[in-house]
């Protein structure tokens, strides 16, 4: 029986951060995220308002948070909420943060341009139901100049890992309608889709990032290698948001400004 993505976190919630713990991949993943598609781009009022949409364990927010920002964590899993909140008392934000279990398809509880900026990091737009609806609700929410950040999985990476799987009968069906199955269903979105997707819902394209273009094949043994993790780490800063390569990354993130009326 294949699980939807919110069968999938709950049941996992508990390990979740822990499988990913002490992976140098997601030590480049998330110097990218944080260097080149968030901090750059928060608000300078720190009363600003910040939604991090399929947050999950709350990563990303505690971080937001711990720079004085007030921020309104959603997932669909009840399971990965519960783990940001134990994770959030312990580093002593809770009064910064609220926490609501919601579909990023389906955010009827704000109203339209409640934040200041808009984070959905983690590929929920992979995850949904309906990608397109999600990218339209986190640009309905977000306010008229406000920054949305969002990632997802590539396409390009996708196939190329099923053709190295030697699981070619399933290109054919991939490059048809981009949906796969993995641990649950998932959409993979080519890198010039996710940007037309936010432009055609009223959004400035800023950039498009590519996480982890070098790294992704490597594998944990090479990366552990500190001179090897040191070149590749260089290389993946540098070149992370050069448009050319961004189809070579497993991970793609769009940053866009909401245009006015």
């Amino acid at each position: 029986m294949v699980l939807t993505a919110k069968e999938w976190h709950d049941l996992h919630a508990a390990e979740y951060d822990a499988s990913y713990k002490d992976m140098k991949w997601i030590e480049i993943y998330d110097r990218i995220t944080w260097d080149r598609t968030i901090k750059p781009y928060l608000p300078d009022d720190r009363g600003a308002l910040i939604l991090d949409a399929g947050g999950g364990t709350g990563k990303w927010t505690i971080r937001i948070a711990e720079l004085g920002y007030s921020v309104t964590l959603t997932d669909i899993s009840e399971g990965m909420l519960r783990v940001a909140e134990r994770k959030l008392a312990k580093a002593n934000l809770l009064a910064n943060v609220k926490i609501i279990a919601a579909d990023v398809t389906e955010m009827d509880m704000f109203e339209d341009g409640s934040f200041d900026f808009v984070l959905c990091e983690g590929d929920p737009l992979s995850y949904c139901r309906d990608p397109k609806k999600g990218i339209k609700e986190l640009v309905r929410v977000a306010k008229e100049g406000a920054i949305i950040v969002a990632s997802v999985d590539n396409l390009y990476s996708r196939l190329m890992w099923n053709i190295r799987q030697g699981l070619l009968d399933q290109v054919g069906n991939l490059l048809e309608d981009q949906w796969a199955t993995g641990e649950y269903p998932m959409y993979f979105f080519k890198p010039s889709e996710l940007m037309e997707r936010f432009s055609e819902k009223g959004c400035k394209v800023e950039k498009i990032v590519g996480k982890n273009i070098f790294s992704g094949g490597l594998g944990e043994d090479r990366l552990r290698d500190p001179d090897t993790f040191s070149g590749i780490l260089k290389l993946e800063m540098k070149y992370c948001d050069d448009p050319y390569y961004v189809g070579c990354a497993g991970h793609i993130a769009v940053v866009c400004r909401k245009q006015g009326h």
